[in-house]
């Protein structure tokens, strides 16, 4: 039984001095740890196909496979050898770090090629990859393992810092979910529902004739992050339609996870003080983790971020800081550490865009997803490319439409995802022509067009259909 809740509640530059040139320069003592890398070499443990240390994995009836590779920070100018292999001592260092309770998926379905050695050329700054196959075990329960592996070389000269050493997989069961899922090479389609007006079941009407959901990723837009002055927190705040939904989760969204469809929590400013680029750390990593209990709680897939309608911060309090880049990228950051199995994902547009970095981790390993503003494409930032982003984006509250060449371009391109915001809201509901467009990106971008459904939901707050 879910408890529900109307909110959730978020309770150095160095300086240089200038001496005379025929003055004396003593150097009494130097820390030479800032230049160990000279001497030893640093290797680092990443998966070859992301380039990522933190990888999520779905796992459903098939094995999953994928490579491993060591990064070095030079070439050695000599052979290295390196064995990875499974580390089981890490899964607890790792709950501990990020808040969380996984269990260690087990290692007797995990194989690594050649034993998991690998030897490094000395004119290689990159090791050849190893094969590296998960098998799926008999368990139908949704829930996320930990598979931790461990870079080790004995090698003179050689390291593998205990920072840089291990690479992680979050194996998510995923064998209850439906087959209606995309294709090798399918495009995504990232879809905004505004459930003022919009029942999220609609998505269940929009199927080609092969069974495929035209949208795959469904943000629910939005519930909104809000500032109580008197308790000085900051919360996250669900209206009538978006507890409505919480309410009937079982009814509501259950049913689209349980076709493939990713359902995330959309966030959106207010109109007061608080704003998803305006926490200071402290009140990032509060309603960081208050998103990551909203979500698996309910069991959502994740979050999307879109910074508008926020006043100015309250810098008296100790929860915010002015609003920038910087800010947006710290509770993208921190959001993905507090549910390191779950999206992140953002419109670029505000402050949201994403910095490159955060506490010198690259973008990639924090934020999955970023679509455009409209008339334009999504941007990658550090460690992630066009596959990460949208094509484009297309608002059908404003009278917004698809043909099917413009489809068929977006299925051509390098970007994984094409966005849409509000279809069939605003007094749309059951709209032909806006079924219409639909049907064509559907066709350009999944080689078929959607069957006229039978009946459609009309409003947020019924389950009742009615006849298309």
């Amino acid at each position: 039984m879910k408890r529900i809740y109307n909110y959730i509640a978020v309770s150095a530059v160095a300086a240089l001095g200038l001496t005379a040139c025929n003055e004396t320069i003593v150097v009494d003592k130097v820390d030479e740890g800032a230049y160990a890398n000279v001497v030893n070499l640093v290797g680092t443990l990443r998966d070859a196909n992301t380039n990522k240390v933190s990888n999520i994995v779905e796992m459903r009836q098939d094995p999953f496979g994928t490579q491993v590779a060591v990064n070095f920070s030079r070439m050695p100018k000599k052979g290295v050898d390196v064995t990875v292999q499974y580390d089981a001592a890490y899964v607890e260092a790792y709950n501990k770090e990020h808040g969380t309770s996984f269990q260690a998926y087990p290692e007797s379905k995990v194989s690594l090629q050649n034993g998991g050695k690998i030897v490094v050329a000395p004119d290689e700054k990159v090791s050849y990859t190893l094969d590296l196959s998960i098998e799926p075990f008999e368990d139908k329960e949704e829930a996320t393992y930990v598979l931790p592996l461990k870079a080790v070389t004995t090698t003179d000269g050689v390291k593998v810092s205990e920072t840089e050493s291990h690479l992680v997989y979050l194996v998510k069961n995923m064998s209850w979910q439906g087959s209606a899922l995309r294709k090798e090479g399918q495009k995504s389609v990232f879809c905004y529902f505004e459930v003022n007006d919009t029942n999220p079941l609609n998505v269940l009407c929009w199927e080609t004739e092969e069974g495929q959901l035209l949208v795959d990723y469904l943000c629910l837009f939005a519930y909104n992050i809000n500032y109580d002055k008197e308790k000085g927190e900051v919360y996250c705040f669900a209206n009538p339609q978006c507890q409505y939904i919480l309410d009937h989760y079982d009814e509501m969204i259950k049913p689209l996870r349980e076709r493939g469809v990713k359902v995330l929590i959309g966030l959106l400013g207010n109109h007061d003080e608080a704003g998803l680029a305006q926490l200071s750390e402290i009140g990032a990593k509060d309603f960081a983790q208050k998103l990551a209990a909203l979500c698996y709680g309910y069991g959502f897939d994740g979050v999307n971020f879109d910074d508008e309608y926020s006043n100015g911060p309250d810098l008296s309090s100790p929860l915010f800081a002015p609003h920038s880049t910087e800010a947006g990228s710290r509770l993208m950051f921190e959001t993905k550490k507090a549910m390191p199995d779950l999206l992140v994902t953002t419109f670029q547009y505000g402050s949201m865009g994403g910095s490159d970095y955060m506490d010198g981790i690259p973008a990639g390993e924090w934020l999955d997803i970023a679509v455009a503003n409209y008339g334009g494409a999504g941007s990658p930032r550090q460690g992630m490319t066009h596959a990460n982003c949208s094509a484009s984006s297309i608002e059908f509250a404003r009278g917004g439409s698809i043909s099917v060449d413009s489809a068929k371009r977006w299925a051509a391109s390098d970007y994984g995802y094409v966005m849409i915001f509000a279809p069939w809201a605003a007094n749309n509901q059951g709209n032909s022509s806006q079924f219409n467009s639909l049907s064509n990106l559907a066709e350009g971008l999944l080689g078929s067009r959607l069957k006229t459904p039978d009946y459609y939901w009309p409003q947020t707050k019924s389950l009742e259909t009615v006849a298309y």
